[in-house]
């Protein structure tokens, strides 16, 4: 297969790393000089590489955006024009008006259209979403998450939907839908004119969630915990073994009391993986079977809905009700 990666940044580099693994035939499209040089040093043929996508666009079979969130969607419109199917970053769009507007472009080219929310494809959440949906945990009352650590801002734009969206999509993926309401507090601690600490709460009906993401924690956090009537599991997304926690915990009435009866702790070992190795090969799979991704326009599109309606709550200081799509 013939892919075109636009945009060859920090990301950018395992994309093309991952992309030339699996095989595929990588043309690029750089601005940058250096990073085209680069390329080139890194063994990719002069004749594959160039400013301009125009050059390539119709010499291959799908397009790889991996660029700043406000180019998503001009470089999909060019690539849909070509009836190219798209592999775009996340967010999907810089803003919901601007999601929408791509998910409605994707349905009338019907191209293949996924977006690189990668915490669907990691195996430990794959165990997550199978033991909620056979009701292992029983009714979850709660989810909670923390994406933070100490790192240089991103310059195109907050925390809340440059990170805090990992989890905002992947509670989606969890509870099979979006939230019907949301409420936030974020904060632009570094004067930049974007919020660099944000607390999102998500309401999934009777389940309850929180999002807490921030450049300031000293440590890596990619923590996940997911509360049910029966018990409780914890996911560490950043441990590289015995990521999942099963507590077997849960409270009961006696007596007119309630009593926390703590059970058997299990770790469950969840097989070393690359997630954006299984992310590009699903691509890679969709393409060839004409089938839909994991994470579709419409997930992208959800999950930066959220953020705006997490952003205008904290802007009106007040709860916000998501339109239904």
């Amino acid at each position: 297969m013939k892919i075109l990666q636009v945009g060859t940044g920090r990301w950018g580099t395992n994309h093309m790393r991952v992309l030339r693994n699996l095989g595929v035939d990588l043309y690029i499209a750089e601005l940058s000089e250096s990073e085209r040089q680069r390329c080139i040093q890194e063994g990719l043929p002069e004749d594959h590489v160039t400013a301009d996508l125009n050059q390539f666009i119709d010499k291959v079979d799908a397009i790889d955006i991996v660029t700043p969130a406000h180019t998503h969607l001009p470089i999909a419109l060019t690539a849909m024009a070509h009836h190219k199917d798209i592999f775009t970053e996340k967010p999907l769009a810089e803003n919901a008006l601007k999601a929408a507007e791509f998910v409605t472009a994707v349905n009338q080219s019907q191209v293949i259209c996924q977006v690189g929310h990668i915490f669907r494809y990691d195996p430990a959440t794959i165990y997550m979403k199978e033991a909620i949906t056979a009701g292992e945990l029983g009714t979850i009352r709660s989810i909670s998450g923390s994406f933070s650590g100490f790192k240089r801002p991103r310059n195109d734009g907050g925390v809340t939907i440059s990170d805090a969206i990992h989890f905002v999509d992947l509670f989606n993926f969890l509870m099979a839908g979006p939230p019907q309401q949301v409420m936030a507090q974020c904060h632009d601690l570094l004067g930049r004119g974007m919020d660099d600490m944000s607390w999102v709460w998500l309401s999934y009906g009777d389940t309850k969630a929180l999002i807490e993401a921030n450049y300031f924690s000293p440590e890596k956090k990619r923590l996940v915990t997911v509360v049910g009537e029966k018990a409780t599991m914890a996911c560490n997304f950043a441990a590289s073994q015995d990521k999942i926690t099963i507590f077997n915990n849960q409270h009961v009435q006696e007596q007119g009391t309630w009593k926390g009866i703590s059970g058997e702790v299990l770790q469950k070992e969840i097989l070393p993986s690359e997630p954006l190795l299984l992310e590009l090969r699903d691509f890679i799979d969709c393409v060839q079977n004409r089938s839909q991704p994991r994470a579709t326009a419409q997930a992208g599109a959800e999950a930066v809905q959220v953020v705006d309606a997490a952003l205008k709550s904290y802007q009106e200081q007040k709860t916000v009700t998501l339109e239904k799509a």
